[in-house]
């Protein structure tokens, strides 16, 4: 779905959108089918059945007690002010550090095709408030939701950081629009760290989700 939020807004607003044709209506599947799939998956997932001991003993620990939470908590921060960092250098914003980030770091964010700028908003208006609410679910017990939407997002982000990464230092992007050579060791350390975090995280939720389940209040019946 990242792919296709970008893709077909740009094939409009880009500098080739006056060359459409009727076959652009053949991407319409590729939205149809992953929302499809994606609802029935989140529709499929079974609850998570934790002895309720062993959920009193994950939840009552603090986030300073569980340091690799902790370290997501960080990532995710940072990635939020990163992302708002790279909206504005790709909106071309008049900011010192914005013009020095597109300038020397990533200037292929400037490229007439507006694909990597529809990459940065999604990153901002979408994975930044997922980001948001992934910090409160580390932080605070039973969110049930934090383990379907960890992998969801690691998902878009490792689908959106791949076409970003390979397009930033492709061939056929004009040289003046690739990372520069000196620069590329923090290039590459910025966005490796965006695409494998995301899969830290859900490898995280996924396999230990006891700190995301829901303990019931209910009463035992005989």
């Amino acid at each position: 779905m990242n792919s296709i939020v970008v893709f077909l807004p740009g094939n409009i607003a880009g500098k080739f959108g006056a060359d459409l044709k009727a076959s652009y209506l053949l991407n319409m599947p590729y939205i149809i089918f992953p929302l499809l799939g994606a609802y029935r998956f989140l529709q499929s997932r079974k609850p998570v059945n934790i002895p309720k001991e062993q959920l009193k003993l994950r939840q009552n620990k603090s986030i300073f007690q569980r340091p690799f939470d902790l370290v997501m908590v960080i990532y995710l921060v940072l990635s939020c002010a990163f992302s708002l960092l790279r909206m504005l250098a790709a909106m071309d914003s008049p900011i010192p550090f914005a013009q020095t980030y597109v300038k020397f770091y990533e200037p292929y964010l400037l490229d007439p095709v507006i694909y990597p700028k529809l990459q940065m908003l999604v990153y901002w208006f979408y994975f930044t408030p997922y980001r948001l609410c992934a910090i409160y679910g580390l932080l605070y017990p039973g969110c049930e939701w934090m383990s379907d939407w960890a992998l969801i997002h690691a998902g878009a982000a490792i689908q959106g950081q791949f076409s970003h990464i390979g397009s930033s230092l492709h061939s056929r992007t004009p040289y003046i629009l690739r990372v520069p050579i000196n620069t590329r060791p923090t290039f590459w350390v910025i966005n490796l760290g965006l695409l494998v975090f995301p899969q830290l995280l859900a490898w995280r939720c996924l396999t230990k989700p006891a700190f995301f389940v829901k303990q019931s209040n209910k009463p035992k019946t005989n």
